[in-house]
């Protein structure tokens, strides 16, 4: 219901203010900003006694190309509900440039909903317009303002173009393991904490464990997810996939880890794309159209390690019921008669269980001879040969020196030390935030009931983050560095000798081991000129 002043039968508009600034606007004047436009609409709510002053809703970041923006659609509610009759922008251009849409606003939606609408610098207010005039000049400026906009895109997707190909990180935010590098902000620079959960989880990869059983490894030693990981690091992160308060580690996070090929110093780029900038649908562009550049920055990842944990994610290495990891030669042994895979087959005899591979060909359709070999043979012979390969070759000194250097590198007390300290960050953070509840509470920001459900959650977080700092200690005390380096490369070291089969040893040396009738057996190695 419309306001009227007693004494002069005044019109009262309950006016609210709409801003807006997209990235592409970022370089514009001062006055231009979120606070100039503010401060330009709230004089002239000072100055017009008829406007009554609702408020300003912003829209900080949101291109002008489209109408879906959060503070504006708010805006339309309050219209539709009826506590708002009058819209103030700077210009035209800060309520949008789609020439098409903004039309549609101003010349049939805002009048059949009784809105005035005000841009102060174009000289325009619907309420005292001039319509064979403004059906001419306001058409023309919402024409020159989508013009301004196209303009914007192409210019870029240009720029973005051009430093994709000089191998300049364009993203948004930095992959996990990656930080924006400070001094740099298109280069990306390790992030020391999370550069070690990273090379934690290939190297878990290598020795056979599962991606569930990784994902459910890091849950359990209290390592933050990727987007949890970014919000504690003071990173505005968002995302809509979010249930909860705290995400966990699955084993698809695990996965977009181990095939992301940004690990080893690769930059994949510009893989996906939109019609046009009126068009937000993403289109997936081909390969051959990516952006690739090597070498973009700091590798986290050897390249060979990359290159193996392909191969595992590539074979079929389901884990045996009850098993902790996949069986050693799982995947990588084929027949030499037909190239089928030899799978496992468990066979009772006299009250014990013997397993043996065999050909699937046969097992399965009878194509092939019944050949066979018993498991404990074959791994015998295969990791008899690879020890006479790597001490032949490169020789125990050698060998000697890349356990050290392994030992090293691995430092798993140096982790679990970063590890413990990054949650008792995360323990302070939650008791700081405690600390301000009460004050909140006193000064009226939050009611009673938010305050008892938020003082509730973030003291569990806070145990939560305690109790993981008392487990890891607890693992340092009983921790021998010494016992924990670099697995079998350090028991080479230590006796000269191969342990029992092992899973990274295999992957990492080994293509495929081919089984004739006969039993013979054909080794093909992975690092063939090493070798």
């Amino acid at each position: 219901m419309e306001q009227t002043h007693d004494n002069a039968n005044t019109r009262i508009w309950r006016a609210c203010g709409y801003v807006r600034l997209s990235r592409e606007d970022g370089s514009l004047d001062e006055s231009s900003s979120i606070v100039g436009q503010k401060a330009l609409i709230r004089e002239y709510f000072r100055l017009h006694p008829d406007l009554l002053d609702c408020g300003i809703k912003a829209d900080d970041g949101y291109s002008g190309s489209g109408f879906d923006r959060p503070a504006f659609l708010e805006l339309m509610a309050e219209i539709r509900a009826g506590t708002i009759d009058c819209i103030v922008v700077k210009d035209l251009s800060r309520f949008g440039r789609n020439y098409l849409d903004a039309g549609e606003y101003l010349e049939k939606i805002f009048p059949l909903l009784g809105i005035r609408f005000i841009a102060i610098q174009d000289n325009y207010d619907s309420e005292n317009s001039n319509p064979s005039f403004d059906r001419l000049i306001i058409p023309f400026k919402n024409l020159i303002n989508e013009a301004y906009c196209r303009d914007s895109s192409i210019k870029i997707r240009s720029q973005l173009a051009v430093k994709r190909r000089r191998g300049e990180f364009t993203g948004a935010f930095a992959v996990y393991g990656y930080q924006k590098d400070p001094q740099q902000k298109n280069h990306l620079a390790a992030d020391p904490f999370a550069a070690d959960v990273v090379r934690d989880i290939f190297r878990w990869k290598l020795e056979g464990i599962s991606n569930t059983a990784i994902a459910a490894r890091l849950n359990t030693d209290g390592i933050l997810p990727p987007m949890d990981y970014k919000t504690s690091q003071g990173i505005r992160f968002s995302t809509p996939f979010r249930k909860k308060d705290h995400s966990a580690w699955n084993a698809s996070t695990v996965l977009r880890i181990l095939k992301n090929p940004v690990y080893t110093g690769i930059l994949e780029q510009g893989k996906y794309t939109t019609p046009s900038y009126k068009v937000k649908t993403r289109i997936c562009k081909p390969r051959e159209e990516w952006a690739v550049a090597k070498n973009a920055h700091e590798p986290i990842i050897d390249s060979k390690d990359f290159a193996s944990v392909q191969k595992i994610l590539a074979m079929d290495t389901r884990t045996s019921p009850g098993a902790r990891a996949a069986e050693p030669l799982s995947g990588i042994v084929y027949c030499g008669e037909c190239g089928a895979a030899m799978i496992r087959k468990t066979v009772p005899s006299g009250g014990k269980k013997y397993i043996y591979y065999v050909c699937a060909a046969h097992k399965n359709k009878k194509t092939c001879s019944s050949h066979s070999i018993r498991d404990t043979v074959l791994q015998k012979l295969i990791f008899s040969d690879l020890q006479n390969q790597i001490l032949t070759i490169i020789g125990i000194r050698r060998l000697q020196r890349l356990a050290e250097t392994a030992a090293s590198q691995t430092a798993g007390n140096r982790k679990l030390q970063d590890r413990a300290q990054k949650k008792i960050t995360e323990a302070e953070r939650y008791q700081r935030l405690l600390d301000s509840l009460y004050e909140s509470l006193q000064d009226g920001v939050i009611d009673a009931e938010e305050y008892g459900q938020m003082k509730k959650k973030y003291t569990a977080f806070r145990k939560q983050a305690q109790d993981r700092v008392e487990e890891i200690q607890m693992k340092l005390e009983q921790m021998d560095a010494a016992n924990h380096a670099n697995g079998w490369m350090q028991k080479i070291k230590e006796g000269g000798n191969l342990p029992a089969p092992d899973r990274a040893a295999v992957v990492t040396f080994i293509e495929r081991i081919l089984v004739y009738r006969g039993k013979r057996v054909e080794i093909i190695y992975s690092w063939k000129d090493e070798l």
